[in-house]
């Protein structure tokens, strides 16, 4: 399941990130990568758009970018 697919306030770690590029080198330097935790804090008006915690970071993401990032619900 991707990111986007976890209910408000659901957990998961996340097991694959298929995003390339700067966007891919930019999510692993905010801690998005293969193991993190990451809660889902919000979603956007219309479900355009996920806000995430990974750690100590708030990270917004469109929903193209959520549903290439793979997690397994804790």
């Amino acid at each position: 399941m991707s990111v986007f697919n976890l209910a408000k306030g659901k957990s998961g770690i996340i097991s694959d990130v298929k995003v390339d590029g700067a966007a891919g080198d930019r999510l692993n330097a905010l801690g998005i990568k293969k193991g993190a935790m990451v809660t889902v804090v919000a979603f956007s008006l219309f479900n355009s758009g996920v806000l995430i915690m990974a750690g100590y970071n708030r990270i917004g993401l469109r929903k193209c970018v959520a549903e290439r990032i793979e997690v397994t619900a804790c």
